[in-house]
């Protein structure tokens, strides 16, 4: 390792042995030493004469030791920029490891010698001369701007799908369900890996193999490699060579490798094919070689050692092929990287187009949205086919419209030439010469097609045959001595195109396929007869006569269009043929056959679905046709691009109506006024006129109301009409009128439009109109300019201000524009503040009365915010705004205010401002003393207060440290004497303020629900009940309380004042109140023997006139309790559970058989309950006691017979009798009929599903339910 201190000459001089064997590449270090002035020509002459290498290396370094410290650092800059070819590697960390200065300027070093530079620099002009004439080729029509833009357009290159692609052909083969979309797009491949030809260039393997089907861009791949190659900086001496399939045909016979790159490819000057050879073979790691189409390589031939490395061992070779190729013996283990070329994605084919056809935005969009054309483009060699005819046709005089037909045929023609290798005028006699090869191809794609099949049988293995010219075939190994061939066309459409050649040559056959196309299992035919369409046309029978009789053509065109328009114009056709039928006339090219669709149609078009460029160039054409009658046309459902609103526009002198969609792009109808605003110019006809009354409707120029859209259009539209006014210095708007003033109400975003458009359309108006701000301006221009606009609004409104931003933001222009009203009043002797305030005067102010979101919380939000900032400005400038708004803040009718988020004051200041009581609701809670101090304050302004338990516990408090009476009369006016406790947890300072609450007080309800109080606490609050009008507690409460009273004597004479204000109700359910932050009474109540004795006691001690209502559901009490409870069952109204119902049944003795019958009611539900004995007799004790049931409801008791001998007796005390779903017989009927039929008090009895099977002895009874 080298010191920082150690000099140049020290490094070179310790390192000289190992210099004078190691260094290579002699002639670089002496050019650039020559280069840098430290060899002058003497030493250099002196040089040339030494007889070895190794007396040269010597030297070098002798001389350039000697000369000093800036000779020597110059030899090891030498070395270190060039030490790849001229270092060995064991001397390149050496080299390293030299402190050389950072500041240092890189010098223009050579890395080679001057004829290995001047054959690089030619190697570099011949490629790109090779590139320039492909492009030439592919740009043959292209202006020289198209040409100069043409670049590489990104190609799908994988290195993993040579499994892909064999599985993907033979999935294709099976029968496809897949929606026609989703069938063309799979063919487009999808870009999952980042590989370029960038990355094969610069890549470490030496061995590349690029694979593919035919014109999927191969060729495209390794001349952009060529590309890269040729235009990257020429410092770095390397070599590339590119061999084509007809360089490499004469490369075969070449007798070794200098002839191959000197003979074949390109010479260097006859003075350096030394040195530069020599430079090739030395140094081959820095040579690429490309073989662009191999097929086979003989054994043992230079090409085939150049490929294998026995000639330049470390070049990089990359060769492409076609994938039938690749499994070839001389591909099966030599290459180190395999790519896939699988053509362009999706984002390239629109690159390429846009970049082709950029120029002409409607014939690119026709192109994008015709999904077969789209799809096809995936494969390179077709999209330049269509772009290379298009051209054509645009540069030549043309009097039809490009069809997808035509650019098929002229496909199928220029991969006829490229096969056979023909010029333009021999195609004609090639196809004829080839008529045996193509005819098969036809019948092949034709069958298929029908078996919904995409792989193809018999087809010839000849690699001469033509119908390689269409075709890909990829061979898959089934097994270690088997394997299968698959051949496909390039693209399925391409498949139907030929299907459609093989229907042109057998016209019997095409009727029944328009049969099959009607059934669900033909209908794909339908994509095949478009192409037959375009092949039946005037201008496709020139370029196909050389396969098929010109008169036979014409005789099938004379009768098919009518087979054709009968096919899919009957009335069970699908919506969708109408547009289909266009597609297909369109491709044909006859006025004619237009016509005779019109007529069949009655001149009416209604297509119903939305229209794709495509779709609306087929429309046009045939919408064109109609000379004599014009064509109505409804585009009310369908949605439709500009460029094909404009291909309808162009035949809008064949349109009588014309609606367009509510989806239509505003900016279409833009151009359609301005338009007519132009042809009123230049001839005078009243075009806006005429315009402005079929536009003067409410929903202008949408089907149905969209109020923004609307205004945003029309914004536009007085934008672009006032612009072109200014232009031409004529008058429009006038004319337009009746236009601007269909909205009902306007809606502008002033953060990107300026307020004065929304003042000039506001003149326009004849009666002031609503304004919607969606967004607000705080320029102070704004401000100004939008007080002009208030003479003409009705109301001023808010959209979308629920968020705080949004919100504040509409507060802030509010402000401001109260500023700016003030400030204006006096200039433009108009009251600005009145008129604002007056337009902000409605109920939902700020928001639109119809918005379905709006509420009193976001009213009273930014009434609030609004109050709180003008109030701050007021303090901050001394000047008065609240008063001359205070109509605006009397449009609330109750106010909700989160006192968690801000101060009471500012609604203290709002409540002021109304002119009487208005309702208030409390959200959150104060946490400040000195806040519910100052909430007090409001009291005498409210007429109605709504707020939290948690909030009402904090004013009690304060109320009671403040003392104040008057509070208290305040409060309770507010909350209607209602005092909400629920859920809270009250200490000794709670219950001192909730009792000074109830010392001021008369006729309070007070909400105890789940509130928990101390017991002392409780003791003292109970005698306080007197002032309590209506209380409501919990069961566990309800305990509490019934203890503390049974306890004393002092307590006795306050239980009725408690049963009292309970409405004579004990509620133990957890039903009637539940509190849903726990699940502390998900489980039954047991009630002690305590329990019930301190209940009874409390209902014998209030010798109340009323019954007490017992409510014991969700309860559970033993004997003992019971035994408490029945000496006051004669004063209640007991309601139980079933269960508990049981229980009570099973332990009545008779004398307290009455107080139970009497506490049970006159109803008594026993359902699906199993009686057992002892129930069964304190039943039939109740019946006995009873002194009338309307119901006794016995069903799915498990009754039987012997269950009934106990109960028949005392059966007529009930009304209505369920014995349904028991085990009664027909002896136990019998039993229930005699019974019955002697007591007119029963009127129902009902006996399904029981053991009866003489029914019969009922039937004359409509008193039985029975079946």
């Amino acid at each position: 390792m080298a010191c920082a201190q150690q000099s140049a000459t020290e490094y070179l001089r310790n390192a000289r042995k190992n210099l004078v064997n190691n260094l290579k590449n002699l002639p670089v270090i002496i050019e650039n030493l020559y280069q840098q002035n430290v060899f002058n020509d003497h030493e250099i002459d002196a040089l040339k004469a030494e007889r070895t290498e190794f007396d040269k290396v010597r030297c070098i370094l002798d001389w350039v030791i000697n000369k000093g410290e800036m000779a020597s650092y110059e030899l090891l800059r030498i070395l270190d920029v060039t030490q790849k070819r001229t270092l060995s590697s064991n001397l390149r960390y050496w080299i390293s490891c030299f402190p050389f200065r950072w500041e240092d300027t890189e010098a223009s070093y050579s890395f080679g010698t001057r004829p290995c530079q001047i054959y690089q620099t030619q190697l570099k002009m011949k490629a790109k001369c090779i590139l320039k004439n492909q492009r030439e080729g592919f740009c043959k029509y292209l202006d020289d701007k198209a040409q100069g833009q043409f670049s590489f357009i990104p190609l799908v290159l994988e290195t993993d799908s040579v499994m892909k692609t064999q599985f993907k052909i033979k999935l294709k083969n099976k029968k496809s369900k897949k929606l026609r979309p989703k069938k063309l797009r799979a063919y487009i491949p999808n870009e999952e890996q980042a590989l370029s030809p960038e990355n094969l260039l610069k890549c470490q393997d030496k061995n590349i193999l690029i694979i593919g089907k035919p014109g999927v861009g191969k060729t495209t791949v390794v001349q952009e490699m060529l590309r890269l190659w040729a235009e990257k900086d020429g410092r770095e001496l390397d070599y590339m060579f590119y061999f084509n399939e007809n360089v490499l045909a004469l490369s075969s016979s070449a007798a070794n490798l200098k002839s191959i790159l000197f003979d074949v490819y390109l010479k260097p000057m006859d003075k350096d094919r030394k040195d530069v050879f020599q430079d090739i073979e030395e140094n081959s790691e820095n040579v690429v070689i490309v073989f662009d189409g191999v097929i086979d390589l003989e054994e043992n031939s230079i090409l085939w050692k150049i490929m294998n490395h026995e000639l330049l061992p470390d070049a990089k070779i990359v060769i492409t092929c076609r994938s039938e190729v690749e499994d070839d013996p001389l591909f099966c283990k030599w290459p180190t990287r395999k790519v896939y070329v699988q053509g362009f994605s999706e984002e390239s084919i629109s690159k390429y187009y846009h970049t082709m056809l950029g120029h002409d935005p409607v014939l690119l969009d026709v192109i994008l949205k015709n999904q077969e054309l789209f799809s096809l483009s995936h494969v390179p060699l077709y999209a330049f086919m269509i772009v290379d005819l298009i051209k054509f046709k645009n540069d030549t005089v043309c009097n039809h419209p490009h069809t997808v037909t035509e650019m098929y045929i002229h496909i199928f023609r220029l991969a006829v030439k490229k096969h056979g290798h023909k010029k333009n005028n021999q195609i004609d006699r090639y196809l004829k010469e080839m008529k045996d090869q193509v005819y098969p191809l036809m019948e092949n794609a034709f069958n298929a097609t029908m078996q919904k099949c995409l792989t193809l049988p018999d087809i010839s293995s000849d690699e001469t045959d033509i119908c390689h010219a269409f075709l890909k075939i990829i061979t898959t190994t089934d097994s270690p001595t088997s394997a299968t061939t698959y051949c496909a066309f390039l693209h399925n459409t391409m498949q139907e195109f030929f299907s459609a050649l093989w229907l042109l040559g057998h016209p019997e056959k095409i009727e029944k396929v328009l049969q099959l196309c009607q059934t669900e299992e033909h209908k794909h035919m339908r994509h095949v007869l478009p192409f037959l369409c375009g092949l039946l046309g005037q201008h496709g029978i020139k370029l196909l006569k050389c396969l098929f009789s010109e008169d036979q053509i014409k005789k099938t065109s004379d009768w098919f269009i009518e087979k054709l328009l009968d096919t899919f114009l009957q009335p069970q056709s699908e919506e969708f043929d109408l547009l289909y039928v266009c597609q297909c006339l369109c491709e044909l090219q006859s006025p004619k056959a237009c016509l005779m669709f019109l007529e069949k149609m009655n001149h009416q078009l209604e297509p119903e679905v939305d229209l794709d460029p495509h779709q609306c160039c087929a429309l046009s054409y045939v919408i064109s046709q109609s000379r004599d009658e014009e064509v109505y046309l409804n585009l009310e459902d369908c949605n439709v691009t500009d460029v094909g609103m404009n291909m309808m526009l162009s035949c809008s002198p064949n349109i009588r109506f014309f609606y367009v969609s509510t989806n239509v792009q505003s900016r279409f109808l833009l151009s359609l006024f301005i338009k007519a605003a132009e042809i009123e110019t230049q001839t005078g006809e009243q075009m806006l006129k005429l315009l402005s009354s079929v536009c003067n409707y409410s929903s202008f120029p949408y089907g149905w109301t969209d109020d923004t859209d609307q205004c945003d259009f029309l914004l536009d539209l007085y934008s672009h009409v006032k612009n072109y006014e200014t232009q031409t210095g004529r008058s429009f708007l006038p004319a337009l009128q009746s236009v601007f003033q269909s909205p009902v109400v306007w809606i502008i975003d002033l953060s990107e439009r300026k307020s004065s458009f929304l003042l000039e359309v506001l003149k326009l108006q004849t009666e002031k109109k609503p304004v919607e701000l969606i967004r607000c301006s705080e320029e102070e221009s704004e401000m100004k300019s939008f007080l002009q606009c208030l003479l003409y609004i009705s109301q001023l409104r808010f959209w979308f201000i629920d968020d705080k931003e949004p919100r504040m933001s509409a507060v802030k222009f509010l402000l401001n524009l109260c500023v700016a009203a003030v400030e204006n009043d006096t200039d433009k002797g108009i009251r600005f503040l009145t008129l604002l305030s007056s337009v902000c005067c409605y109920e939902t102010f700020p928001f639109p009365e119809w918005d379905d979101d709006y509420n009193t919380v976001d009213q009273s939000d930014f009434l609030l915010d609004l109050c709180s900032h003008v109030k701050n400005y007021e303090t901050q400038t001394g000047r008065s705004f609240l008063s001359a708004l205070q109509a605006v803040f009397q449009s609330l009718d109750v106010w909700i205010i989160d006192l968690s988020q801000r101060k009471s004051s500012v609604l203290l200041e709002v409540l002021k401002l109304q002119t009487k009581k208005k309702p208030v609701e409390l959200r959150g809670c104060l946490e400040e003393e000195c806040d519910v101090m100052s909430f007090l304050q409001c009291l005498p302004y409210v007429s109605q207060l709504r707020m939290s338990s948690s909030f009402m516990l904090s004013v009690i408090r304060e109320i009671c440290e403040s003392g104040s009476v008057g509070f208290v009369s305040n409060l309770l006016s507010s909350v209607k004497n209602y005092i909400n406790l629920q859920c809270r947890e009250l200490d000794s300072v709670h219950c001192a303020a909730l009792r000074f609450t109830l010392q001021h007080c008369t006729a309070v309800s007070l909400n105890l629900l789940w509130t928990s109080i101390p017991d002392e606490e409780l003791k003292s609050i109970l005698p306080l009940f007197t002032h309590v009008s209506h209380l409501s507690v919990d069961r566990l409460l309800l305990l509490k309380m019934l203890r503390c009273y049974s306890v004393s004597d002092v307590q006795q004479e306050a239980a009725a004042v408690l049963l009292s204000i309970l409405q004579h109700k004990l509620d133990f359910s957890c039903r009637s109140a539940v509190d849903l932050t726990t699940n502390t009474d998900s489980e039954p109540l047991y009630l002690t023997t305590d329990d019930c004795c301190v209940t009874s006691r409390v209902i014998q001690r209030a010798h109340s006139g009323t019954k007490i209502q017992l409510i014991l559901h969700d309860c559970e009490i033993n004997t003992a309790g019971m035994d408490q409870l029945f000496p006051v069952l004669h004063s209640v109204q007991l309601c139980c559970d079933k269960s508990l119902l049981l229980q009570f049944l099973a332990h009545v003795r008779p004398e307290e058989a009455e107080s139970l019958s009497r506490a049970l009611g006159e109803e008594l539900d026993l359902s699906q309950t199993q009686l057992d004995p002892q129930v069964c007799r304190g039943l039939v004790l109740i019946l006995e006691y009873s002194e009338g049931l309307t119901e006794l409801d016995l069903s799915q008791c498990r009754l039987t017979d012997d269950s009934l001998d106990l109960l028949l007796p005392n059966l007529h005390k009930a009304q209505n009798i369920d014995f349904s779903d028991n085990s009664i017989t027909d002896f136990g009927a019998q039993r229930i009929n005699s019974i019955i039929t002697g007591n007119s008090n029963i009127k129902t009895v009902r006996l399904f599903n029981n053991r009866i099977e003489f029914k019969g002895l009922f039937c004359s009874d409509p008193r039985f339910e029975i079946w």
